[in-house]
C-alpha cells in the first residue's frame, strides 16, 4: 500500500506539470512566424469593459511536435489541458476565452469556474469535440498521439507544448501569446520574469551558498527527490543554493542514509493529500536521527508549493522569491 501511495505521489506531481524529461532537440522547440507583413504593428482597442487585444492574424507556429499550425483568426473558445499553459493564458489576459481546463488546473481561482476535463487515458475526444473549441492546447504528457489525431481530424486546431527549462518556458509563452493575439502581453510577461530572476541573482551573489534537499515523497512511503533537468533545480541555482542531489537525473528515489550523509542546510518539502500528513515539515523535524541534520537543527525545514515550483509558467518567479525570503530571511 505504501509503495502504491508513493507511486501515486510521483505520478500526480509529474502529470500536473510539464518539463520532467530531458530537453527536446532544437527542431522540436516552438517557433513563431506571423502571417502579418513585415513592419506590421498590432492594433490595440480598449474600453473600460473590454480587455486589450493585439490583432495579428493569421499566425503560424511550430509546436513541440515540430508541426506547423496556422491560426486564421483570434480563438474565442480555448480548451487548455495543462496547468502551466492555463496559468500562462491567464497571465496574458486570456482567461475569459478559456471554456474548459484539465482536472489538475487549480490556479488562479477562476479555474474553479471552468468546466473540468480529464486528461491522459481518461481524456474524452468526443466531449472536447462537442464543446466546439477554436483551439485546444495540450501538453506532451496530457494526451496520446491517437487522441490528438482524432481532434485534428475533426477539424480542431491543436497545439502541443513542452518546456523543460526556463528558456523553453519563455518560448511557450511566446507561442501562446502569438496564437491568442497577445504578443505584447507575452513579451512583457517574459521581460518581468527575466528581470525578477536577475534581481534575485544580484541579491545572492555575495551570500554563502547553502545546501538544499528537496523531499517529494516522505520517508513513510519511500524518499524521492529531484536533480538535473527539473525546474526546482533551476530555481535552487537562481537563489544561489546547491541541491544535494544535483547529481541525479530528474525525479528519483533516494535513501535516508544518503540524505543524512549529505547533511543539507535547508530541507524543502511538499504537502499532498495522498500522504495524509497535516504537518509534513513537523514530521521531518521529529524523525529519529534527523536531529543531526543542519536543516533540522536550525529549523530550516520549509514547505514548498509543488505546483508553483514545477509548472513552467509565471509562478516560477514567485517560487524563487518565496524561497529566497525563507532561506535568507530577507
Amino acid at each position: 500500500m505504501k509503495r502504491l501511495v508513493s507511486a501515486l505521489l510521483i505520478f500526480t506531481l509529474l502529470v500536473s506539470f510539464a518539463g520532467c524529461g530531458s530537453a527536446n532537440d532544437s527542431k522540436n522547440q516552438p517557433d513563431i512566424s506571423s502571417g502579418a507583413s513585415p513592419g506590421h504593428e498590432a492594433t490595440e482597442t480598449s474600453t473600460p469593459q473590454e480587455e486589450t487585444v493585439n490583432y495579428d492574424f493569421p499566425v503560424t507556429i511550430t509546436d513541440s511536435r515540430g508541426k506547423e499550425i496556422t491560426i486564421e483568426e483570434k480563438p474565442e473558445r480555448i480548451i487548455s489541458l495543462m496547468p502551466s499553459n492555463t496559468e500562462i493564458l491567464y497571465a496574458i489576459d486570456e482567461g475569459s476565452n478559456i471554456i474548459a481546463v484539465s482536472d489538475y488546473c487549480n490556479y488562479p481561482e477562476d479555474t474553479a469556474n471552468k468546466q473540468k476535463l480529464p486528461t491522459g487515458e481518461q481524456m474524452s475526444t468526443e466531449v472536447i469535440i462537442g464543446l466546439n473549441p477554436d483551439l485546444v492546447i495540450l501538453g506532451h504528457m496530457t494526451a496520446a498521439d491517437d487522441q490528438t489525431n482524432q481532434l485534428e481530424e475533426a477539424g480542431i486546431k491543436v497545439i502541443v507544448t513542452e518546456a523543460n527549462d526556463l528558456k523553453q518556458t519563455y518560448e511557450v509563452i511566446n507561442v501562446l501569446g502569438a496564437v491568442t493575439g497577445k504578443n505584447e502581453e507575452a513579451s512583457l510577461l517574459i521581460e518581468n520574469m527575466k528581470k525578477g530572476f536577475e534581481d534575485i541573482k544580484e541579491k545572492v551573489k555575495d551570500k554563502t551558498p547553502v545546501s538544499v534537499y528537496v523531499e517529494v515523497s516522505p520517508l513513510e512511503y519511500g524518499l524521492w527527490s529531484c536533480g538535473r533537468n527539473t525546474f526546482i533545480q533551476e530555481i535552487i541555482e537562481i537563489i544561489g543554493a546547491k541541491n544535494i542531489f544535483e547529481d541525479i537525473e530528474g525525479w528519483a528515489a533516494v535513501s535516508e542514509e544518503e540524505v543524512l550523509h549529505r547533511n543539507p542546510d535547508v530541507i524543502l518539502t511538499t504537502a499532498s493529500p495522498l500522504t495524509g500528513m497535516e504537518d509534513p515539515a513537523g514530521e521531518i523535524m521529529s524523525r529519529p536521527n534527523w536531529d543531526k541534520i543542519n536543516a533540522v537543527k536550525n529549523g530550516k525545514v520549509i514547505m514548498l508549493d509543488a505546483d508553483m515550483a514545477t509548472r513552467p509558467g509565471p509562478r516560477l518567479l514567485d517560487c524563487a522569491e518565496e524561497l529566497f525570503t525563507a532561506i535568507y530571511g530577507e
